[in-house]
C-alpha cells in the first residue's frame, strides 16, 4: 500500500501559476450553459511543499497504509476520482444548516451561482481551503453568488493529534456537533449531510470535492481538493458571461 501515499500528499511545483497548469481553465458553451473542464485529479496540486508538510503532520502515515478504513477510502478515491461514481448533473438537496435553525435547498436558490465543497474536521485540505473560500465570499458579497460547505464524511477519523477526538460519528446528533465545530473555522455557511452520506455519495465521493452550479441550475464543474483559485476563476468567468447575455461565442476581454 505504500505506493498509494503520493496521491494524498504528492509534492508538486510551488509556483501558484504552475500548480494551475495541470488543469485546463478554458470553457465551452452549450445551448444552455458555460461548461468548465473537470479537475478530478487526486493529487494535492493546490498546495505548496510547506503546506503539504503541514498537512502530513496532522495524520498518521502508517495508518494510511494499513488501516482498513483508509484502505477503503483509497479504493473509493481511485474508483470515483475520475468521475465514474456519479451522474454528471446537479443532484438537488435540502440540508440543515449548522449555524442556524433552518435548512438550505439547492434548487430553491436558482438565480445564483453556487459553489460548494465537501469537508470535515478530519480533512486537512478542507480545513485549509475554508479560509480561502471565506475570502471569496467577501469578494462576491454584492453578486448573486453563494459559497458554502457540505459537512460530509470524516477523512481521517480517530487519527493522531487533535483528530483523535473525532471518531466516525455514530449518530446524527454527533455529526451535527462536528459540523457546528467545523463551522467555527470560517464564516462560510455549513450544511450537514445525513449520517448515511447521501449527498456525498450522489456527488461521487470525491475527496474534498468542489462543485459549481450556475444560475440556471446546471452543474458546470466538479473537482477534487476544492482549490479556491480555480473556483474564483470560474465564478469570475460566469459573472462576465451572464452580464454579456450568455453568448455562445464568449471570450473574456
Amino acid at each position: 500500500m505504500r505506493h498509494l501515499l503520493p496521491f494524498f500528499f504528492a509534492l508538486v511545483l510551488t509556483s501558484g501559476q504552475a500548480q494551475l497548469n495541470n488543469w485546463d481553465p478554458s470553457w465551452y458553451a452549450t445551448d444552455s450553459a458555460l461548461i468548465f473542464h473537470d479537475d478530478l485529479d487526486f493529487y494535492l496540486n493546490a498546495y505548496s511543499k510547506k503546506e503539504i508538510k503541514r498537512m502530513r503532520k496532522q495524520v498518521n502515515v502508517w495508518r494510511m497504509n494499513f488501516d482498513k478504513m483508509m484502505r477503503r477510502t483509497i479504493r473509493e478515491v481511485r474508483t470515483y476520482s475520475e468521475g465514474g461514481g456519479m451522474e454528471p448533473r446537479t443532484h438537488d438537496f435540502t440540508l440543515p444548516m449548522a449555524q442556524r435553525d433552518t435548512s438550505y435547498s439547492l434548487s430553491a436558490n436558482n438565480g445564483r451561482i453556487r459553489a460548494f465543497m465537501f469537508g470535515s474536521l478530519t480533512n486537512p485540505p478542507a480545513r485549509m481551503q475554508v479560509e480561502r473560500w471565506a475570502r471569496l465570499q467577501e469578494k462576491y458579497a454584492k453578486e448573486d453568488v453563494q459559497l458554502f460547505v457540505v459537512y460530509g464524511r470524516e477523512m481521517h477519523p480517530s487519527d493522531k493529534g487533535s483528530f483523535r477526538m473525532y471518531p466516525i460519528p455514530k449518530s446524527e446528533t454527533e455529526k451535527i456537533a462536528y459540523a457546528k465545530e467545523f463551522a467555527q473555522l470560517s464564516t462560510l455557511p455549513v450544511l450537514i449531510d445525513g449520517l448515511n452520506d447521501a449527498t456525498f455519495d450522489a456527488y461521487g465521493r470525491a475527496p474534498n470535492g468542489a462543485y459549481l452550479v450556475d444560475k440556471d441550475g446546471n452543474l458546470v464543474f466538479r473537482g477534487t481538493w476544492a482549490d479556491a483559485r480555480k473556483i474564483e476563476h470560474m465564478i469570475d468567468t460566469l459573472l462576465r458571461w451572464y452580464k454579456a447575455g450568455k453568448p455562445k461565442e464568449f471570450k473574456v476581454p
